[in-house]
């Protein structure tokens, strides 16, 4: 198979990055409900932390696919990529604020760990917010498929 077979087939790559999205929404929308209820754990909070890594880094996988597939500029930084499919596809549906928030809270999770402030944390799992973050990789993952 070539290289490029390989890149303009993406539908395994979506299929397999929308499988991990499912089963980390799955574990926050339950932990989300648990933490309406109680105090989280210490193992569900660390749970929680790395389900938001994985889909911040969902999010940033798919933006750096649909640039490389489009020819365009890769970013090294992941801000910048989420920032450029934004700016490619137009994309109205997400608020980019949120994003940027989503790639910041994923930087401090990753490189942060020992300061990490769980009061910034808690709103996002409490109010769902994290579902922003897979919508977007949904809209970005439709358009890799394009």
């Amino acid at each position: 198979m070539s290289s490029k077979r390989i890149d303009s087939d993406m539908q395994p790559y979506v299929y397999a990055i929308t499988e991990q999205v499912a089963q980390h929404m799955s574990g926050l929308d339950e932990l989300s409900a648990s933490i309406n209820a109680r105090p989280l754990t210490f193992n569900e909070r660390s749970a929680v932390e790395r389900s938001l890594q994985v889909l911040v880094e969902a999010a940033i996988g798919c933006s750096k696919h649909y640039l490389k597939k489009h020819s365009l500029p890769v970013p090294a930084e992941a801000r910048a990529a989420v920032e450029r499919v934004f700016e490619h596809l137009a994309i109205t549906d997400v608020p980019l604020v949120s994003m940027r928030g989503a790639v910041g809270m994923r930087n401090a999770i990753i490189h942060d760990y020992l300061n990490l402030d769980w009061t910034i944390i808690e709103p996002v799992l409490k109010q769902r917010a994290y579902k922003i973050v897979a919508d977007y990789v949904r809209i970005v993952g439709d358009a890799l498929q394009k």
